[in-house]
This record gives C-alpha cells, structure tokens and sequence, in this order.
C-alpha cells in the first residue's frame, strides 16, 4: 500500500469515527426544543383555568351564582389565560436559535480532536511505518559515511570501529561489519564481549558457520570471561551444529544460570538444552553399538565394513549472496546422484531451511532405494537445492549447490548453496 492510501485510509478511518461521535451527540441538542419550558407551562395554565371554568360552571349548576355572576366570572379567567399564556411565533423562535450549541459542537469536535492529534500526536509515523530496510540503509549511510572519515583520520579509536562494525551488522554487510570487528580486536584484543561480537559477524558473513575463525573467537571469549551470556550462547551453538550435543547443553545450562528464571528466553534455553540432551542420548547409543561391534570382530577383516565408510558428511551453507533469498518456509533436500547415468537421487535427506547451516550424513539409512543403496557406489555427487514450493523436483527460483564427485566415507564436504534455478 502506498504512502497515499495510507494516508488517505487514515483520515477516513479518523472522519468516520468523528461522525460516529457527533452521531451520539448532536441529536438531542438538534432536537431540542427551547419550547418546552415554555409549552409545559402553557399547558399546565389552561389545565389550570379549565378547572376554574369547570368549578365556575358546577356553581353555576348548583345554583351558587346566577347567570350574570357566572359570566363576568368567566370572562375573567378567559382574559387571564390570554395574558398567562405567550403567542406562539415567540417560542419557535425561540427553539431555532436554541440549537446553536449542537450547531457549534458539531464544528468544534472534529477541530479539538485534529488540534490535539497535531499537538499530541505524531503524523509523521503514518509516512514512517512504510519505510522499508532500502530505506533503512539510506538513513544509515550518512552516519557509516562520518564514521569511515573519522576513523580514517583517527584509526586508533577503538570505539569508533566497535560502532562502524555495529552499524554495518545492523544493515546486513556482515563482511564490512566483520573487518570493522577485526580492526576493534587489534586495539581491544582482551574485550570478550568484543570478541564474541565478532565471531557473530563473521560467521554471519560465512552463511552461519561458526567453525573455524568464529569458534577461536568464541574460545578465547571464554577463558577472558567464562560468564558472558552471549559467548556462552555462541559456544552451544557452535558445539551443537559440529553434533557436539552433550557439549552444547553443557554450555546452555551455564546461560541458564545466569538469566532471570522468568525471560522469555529462558523458556527458548530450556527447550534447546532437552533437546540437545537427547540428541546426545542418541548419540551415545550409536557409540556403545560401535564398540560391541568392535569387540565381536564385526568390520574386521572386511567381513562388514564400518558405518563411516559407507557414509558422507559435510556441511551445507547458504552463500552471502543468496542468504537473503531464503524463507522460513522453505524446504532443504540434500541428496547423492551418479556422477553418470540416471540422475535418480541414491540417497536424499529433507529438512527446513531454518536449520541452516546444517551438518548432514548420508548412509544406506537414507537410502533411496534397497537394491541401489549408497554403499554399491565408489563416489557420487552431493547436491543441496532450496526448494520454494517444497517439492522435490527443481523449479524455477529455486536455490542450489552441488560438489563432487565425493568418494564415500569422505568427511568434512563443504556445500555452498550459491546458485539460481533458472
């Protein structure tokens, strides 16, 4: 909706309400008749003088007065009622100019409430709230602009990087926000919090990652100052998407302690650490069959071979370029394919893109079909497609990434979800 009809929806809306009110008001003061006073007391006059005329006549019958006594009694009382009771042009005068204050709110409520929403109120938000995060950025630049002049004449301040890092974070250039960070880190190399700043950045700039460059950060944030809430949150993180679950809720349970039992966020924590827990139950259970199988010679010799060569993992990014492209509502297929001949996927994985980054495997368990299981191939191509639609058939729009060959029992395969479908 444009800045016009926003607007233009706002006044009607404001009218229709200022019309609803006079609706409840103005109508008794247009109704009423300044008359009225004046009407209640004519009548109540010649209620009065009709019941004088009556008693005059039930003496007149009774033989009290006589016809002369009666008449001139009469004519009294008639003379009376003509002065008591006023003419009639005088009140409906009276009651036209009596409707001056109905005509006077009518013009005076719409124009209170118009000064007081200027005076007290805030008409430029109407124009605010459609300003988009183009917008945002525009804003931002002026300020980025006199910080980048600043630090270029003083380049030893160290809270002017911390606050041009900030700034460009706040618009998504994480690269730019992430060499800012660095140049914060050499003046300020014991700030955990600083640190932990930067590992967010650069693992933003990297599609999410927080191995390698942003997991050293987050160490070394550790040991400056093991309680910081957001190197602790970083850390779980980072320990959860290399499956180091057990490590994760270690590390989330510490956060936990830390925060007020009644944050919204401690519920999200909570949720996070039985999860972990669980996963590293899991994962445990898969360790303890790994060592009965070793101590009953399974995968000795080459009688069976072990789970791991029979699988590829890796990870799958989503590259700076296309990560805005991305939906919560989107789906992820991550799947193996021949290098030559059907393009039939072998074995395939399905998860939500809000799991992103992700660390997959793939084995015979996800295997697409029993007679063509991944262990019958030597090496294949690994792919990850962003599907809009859900679906598991490419379509236009859709985003994409693919390696390989990969031979199996390779570890470590790095996908970068960097392409368009046509």
């Amino acid at each position: 909706m444009s800045n016009f009809w926003t607007i233009s929806l706002f006044w009607a809306l404001f009218l229709l309400f200022i019309a609803v009110a006079l609706a409840f008001v103005l109508p008794p003061l247009l109704r009423r008749d300044v008359r009225s006073g004046q009407v209640d007391r004519k009548e109540a006059n010649v209620a009065i003088y009709y019941d004088q005329l009556a008693e005059l006549k039930a003496d007149l019958d009774s033989g009290e007065l006589d016809a002369a006594q009666y008449e001139d009694a009469r004519r009294e009382i008639e003379k009376r009622l003509s002065e008591d009771v006023p003419m009639e042009s005088t009140p409906v005068a009276a009651s036209q100019a009596g409707r001056w204050p109905g005509y006077v709110l009518a013009g005076a409520i719409p124009a209170l409430a118009i000064a007081m929403y200027m005076g007290l109120g805030n008409p430029d938000a109407l124009l605010e709230s459609r300003a988009d995060v183009g917008q945002g950025q525009h804003n931002a630049a002026p300020m980025i602009a006199a910080l980048e002049a600043k630090l270029k004449a003083k380049p030893d301040d160290a809270a002017g990087w911390y606050m041009l890092a900030r700034s460009y974070a706040s618009i998504g250039k994480y690269d730019e926000s992430a060499r800012a960070f660095e140049k914060a880190a050499e003046l300020f190399p014991d700030d955990a919090r600083l640190l932990a700043d930067y590992a967010d950045a650069l693992a933003m700039a990297q599609g999410q990652n927080l191995q390698g460059k942003p997991l050293e950060l987050i160490n070394k944030a550790l040991k400056l100052n093991p309680n910081d809430e957001k190197t602790l949150n970083l850390a779980a993180s980072a320990a959860y998407q290399n499956k180091e679950f057990a490590q994760a809720a270690a590390y989330w349970r510490r956060l936990l302690k830390l925060i007020p039992p009644d944050a919204d966020i401690a519920k999200d924590i909570a949720a996070a650490i039985e999860e972990a827990d669980k996963l590293a139950a899991s994962l445990g259970g898969l360790d303890n069959l790994s060592k009965l199988s070793k101590k009953s010679g399974v995968g000795e010799k080459g009688e069976q071979p072990l789970q791991g060569a029979a699988a590829i993992s890796g990870m799958v990014t989503v590259s700076k370029e296309l990560i805005a492209k991305v939906s919560s509502t989107d789906r992820v297929f991550i799947f193996a394919q021949a290098p030559q001949g059907p393009k039939m996927p072998i074995a395939s994985l399905k998860i939500d893109s809000k799991q992103l980054p992700y660390r997959f495997t793939l084995d015979d368990s996800v295997s697409m079909s029993p007679n063509d299981r991944l262990s019958n191939h030597v090496e294949v191509m690994i792919s990850a497609r962003v599907s809009k639609s859900g679906q598991a058939m490419a379509q236009s729009g859709d985003l994409q990434g693919k390696i390989g060959p990969v031979k199996l029992g390779q570890q470590g395969v790095a996908i970068v979800i960097d392409t368009v479908v046509p």
